[in-house]
């Protein structure tokens, strides 16, 4: 299958941290690809780095073909990115707001494009209220609208259900669960290893080592006695305790 995301040997440090020790890792195109690790981890240095805001120390990095910082452009173009903190604008509507995303990447006939996403997320009874009224569900949909109106061919989430509750987060993985089903390839970040259960691949993240990737089922047949991912998790940290 075709290579989405390509990471070779790649490091990134800032001072004396390093946050990302010669990873390497493959993203299929079509795929839904979780990146798994606590808080330090280095998921997001990773997805930044794959957004091209970050240069990487070493290594080589491919996204969609192409190197993200030489070919910022063109790589944003075809790339959404859902970060920590994405901004939506209080005072703006749920329609300005949109409409606003649409003006930053260049888009004049996005309409139609609009009113496929309100209705997919449920939002388009909501399309003159202030961004500032929305519960934090709301807003975490009308920014995955945001990030969708430039119809991207690959979604970079950075732990997007984090603080979100159950509810909303139950929705949120039906909304991604479509977009992979129209052929969107997807990369998320999240501490939840419930929800890396539903990736069709994972990469397991600690203090910016790559401790294994794969599909959850082979990670967890691999181990007796059928742990959970969890249970593999903490083998894995433990034989990495182990060999330092």
């Amino acid at each position: 299958m075709t290579a989405a995301v390509q990471f070779s040997h790649v490091t990134k440090r800032y001072g004396a941290t390093t946050a990302l020790d010669r990873v390497s890792l493959e993203v299929r195109a079509g795929e839904m690809f979780g990146l798994i690790g606590s808080d330090g981890a280095g998921k997001t240095t990773a997805i930044r780095v794959m957004c091209g805001l970050l240069r990487p120390d070493a290594g080589e990095v491919r996204v969609l073909g192409r190197d993200p910082v030489r070919e910022h452009r063109q790589t944003t173009e075809r790339v959404g990115y859902l970060s920590q903190r994405f901004s939506l604008y209080g005072d703006l509507t749920v329609d300005e707001n949109v409409a606003f995303f649409a003006e930053v990447h260049g888009l004049r006939r996005y309409r139609e494009r609009r009113d496929q996403l309100l209705e997919m997320t449920q939002l388009a009874p909501f399309r003159r209220r202030l961004a500032d009224r929305l519960s934090g569900g709301m807003k975490q949909k009308l920014a995955l609208v945001c990030t969708l109106v430039h119809e991207p061919e690959l979604l970079l989430l950075d732990e997007p259900t984090t603080g979100v509750d159950p509810v909303s987060r139950r929705e949120f993985w039906k909304l991604l669960s479509e977009f992979l089903s129209h052929g969107i390839t997807i990369l998320m970040s999240t501490p939840y290893l419930d929800e890396a259960e539903r990736c069709t691949r994972v990469a397991l993240l600690h203090e910016g080592r790559l401790l294994a990737s794969d599909d959850p089922s082979l990670l967890r047949a691999a181990r007796p006695g059928s742990p959970s991912l969890e249970d593999v998790f903490i083998s894995l940290l433990a034989t990495k305790d182990v060999a330092s």
